[in-house]
């Protein structure tokens, strides 16, 4: 085979990548760009299987890829321009975390694993069209999950409507059962 043709196929086959790698990135819409240094096989596969289980993605990726694949959308998405002009060149090993689902919990995961290994770290990420540096994706991961809020929510809205049902409900519970004891004690005192 000629230099020149294994080039070319070289140059089509990550031309394909970056493509398919731009693909991701807007059907993901949430993603977050993941720094990693000296990290075991054994533990990266522990990671994504605990991702996997809160509908995230974790996949090493190429840095030149990933520029590629953002210098691609600039045009279609103002958001991609910002990530370029804030967060490029980028350096160091890379991996691309999406989320399919509900992002927080995922990143929540994510963030309480970091904390141990100590060999992952936020680079930038892109939640709900908005995109976010290292420092404000580890003050997002540290907030309850949505569905966490929900739940609070719910349970605050809950709880004043059972106290105020109890509040009335209680002293008419009491006032009845004091007639119905003094009743008693009144037909007791006419029949004694």
């Amino acid at each position: 085979m000629f230099p020149a043709r294994k080039k070319l196929m070289v140059s089509l086959k990550k031309i394909e990548k970056a493509k398919n790698l731009a693909k991701i990135l807007t059907d993901k819409k949430n993603f977050s760009l993941i720094k990693f240094t000296n990290i075991s096989h054994q533990k990266l596969e522990t990671l994504r299987k605990q991702l996997k289980e809160k509908q995230a993605r974790l996949a090493v990726i190429k840095n030149a890829l990933f520029e590629k694949a953002v210098e691609s959308l600039t045009s279609l998405n103002e958001n991609f321009s910002q990530i370029k002009e804030k967060f490029f060149p980028l350096k160091e090993n890379s991996a691309l975390l999406t989320f399919d689902g509900d992002w927080s919990e995922a990143l929540s995961s994510f963030y309480k694993f970091a904390q141990e290994e100590k060999t992952l770290f936020f680079k930038f990420g892109f939640l709900d069209g908005v995109v976010y540096s290292d420092k404000e994706l580890i003050k997002i991961s540290q907030l309850p999950s949505k569905s966490q809020l929900l739940a609070k929510i719910v349970g605050a809205l809950k709880s004043p409507s059972f106290r105020l049902y109890y509040a009335f409900k209680f002293p008419a519970f009491k006032l009845v059962t004091v007639i119905s004891e003094l009743s008693k004690k009144k037909g007791g005192e006419k029949n004694g």
